[in-house]
């Protein structure tokens, strides 16, 4: 991360409750915010309200070693 990038912020459960909120207040703070979800559909809720702001919202499924892994390479 080079120092005019902001830092990134990983917030599960991202597309309602608790993390919506804790997503909404960081992007608002200026970092980059990937949001994530259980459900396809989740994770395009979250990508449409963040990606404006440099965000994005994925699907992941934290029984799932692939889906863990797959999400760590995604923010690297």
């Amino acid at each position: 991360m080079s120092d005019s990038q902001p830092p990134i912020a990983l917030v599960t459960g991202a597309s309602r409750g608790i993390g919506c909120a804790i997503a909404d207040t960081l992007i608002q703070e200026k970092l980059i915010v990937i949001g994530t979800a259980t459900t396809e559909a989740g994770a395009v809720s979250i990508d449409e309200r963040l990606a404006p702001q440099g965000g994005a919202g994925l699907v992941l499924d934290v029984a799932n070693e692939a889906s863990i892994d797959a999400l760590m390479n995604t923010v690297k």
